[in-house]
C-alpha cells in the first residue's frame, strides 16, 4: 500500500470563517483562519489531486493543522457524516487522522474523481471559555494499490531460476538473458 496526501486550497467566500479565511488554504502552517462564533462553517470547496489514476483506493482520511482553547471543539464533515474532535490548546498540533472510507454516503468504491471532488466543511463547537479557534490546514489522506505495468521476470539461459531471486515466486513469461558483454 502507498499513501498519497492532497491539501484543501479553496473556500466558499459565502461561508468563511470570521477572520482571514483565505490562510486556510494557503499551504502555510503559520497562517490561520480564526472563529470565535459558535457554529461558524468554513467550506472548503477544492483540494490538490488532479485525479490522476493512482490506483485503487482502499481507505481515505482526513485531518487539519490548528488549536483551540482545550475545551472548544470542531465537527469535521466530509461528503456527510460529522466527525467532533476536541483541538489542543496552544502550541498548534495536526489532529489525528479521520477515517472516512466507509461513511455513511461515501463512494463504494472511492474513485480517483471522488477524491478530486472532495471538499470538507470545518463546524466550530463553542465549550467552556469561548475563545478563538485558529485551523491553518486540512488534508487528505489517500491509501492505495499502485498500478503499473506487469512485471517480466528474466531467465538464466538454459535454468528454471530467476536471474534476481526475489523474482522466484512470480509467474511470468520465461525469457532468456541477454548473452554477457
Amino acid at each position: 500500500m502507498v499513501e498519497v496526501t492532497y491539501y484543501l486550497d479553496g473556500y466558499n467566500a459565502s461561508f468563511p470563517w470570521d477572520n482571514d479565511p483565505e490562510k486556510m488554504v494557503d499551504n502555510i502552517l503559520t497562517n490561520y483562519a480564526t472563529t470565535k462564533s459558535d457554529g461558524d462553517i468554513q467550506v472548503l470547496n477544492s483540494n490538490t489531486c488532479p485525479g490522476t489514476n493512482l490506483g485503487t483506493i482502499t481507505k481515505v482520511e482526513v485531518r487539519y493543522y490548528g488549536y483551540g482553547d482545550g475545551d472548544d471543539k470542531l465537527n469535521i464533515t466530509c461528503k456527510a457524516d460529522a466527525h467532533q474532535t476536541i483541538p489542543n490548546a496552544s502550541p498548534a498540533t495536526w489532529s489525528s487522522y479521520i477515517d472516512i472510507t466507509n461513511d455513511s454516503v461515501a463512494p463504494d468504491p472511492w474513485t480517483w474523481a471522488d477524491i478530486q471532488a472532495c471538499g470538507m466543511n470545518l463546524t466550530y463547537i463553542k465549550v467552556g471559555k469561548a475563545n478563538l479557534m485558529y485551523i491553518a490546514k486540512a488534508e487528505i489522506r489517500v491509501t492505495y494499490t499502485p498500478v503499473g505495468p506487469a512485471k517480466v521476470t528474466q531467465y538464466l539461459a538454459g535454468l528454471d531460476l530467476p536471474v534476481f531471486p526475489h523474482e522466484m515466486d512470480l509467474q511470468s513469461d520465461k525469457l532468456p538473458c541477454p548473452p554477457p558483454y
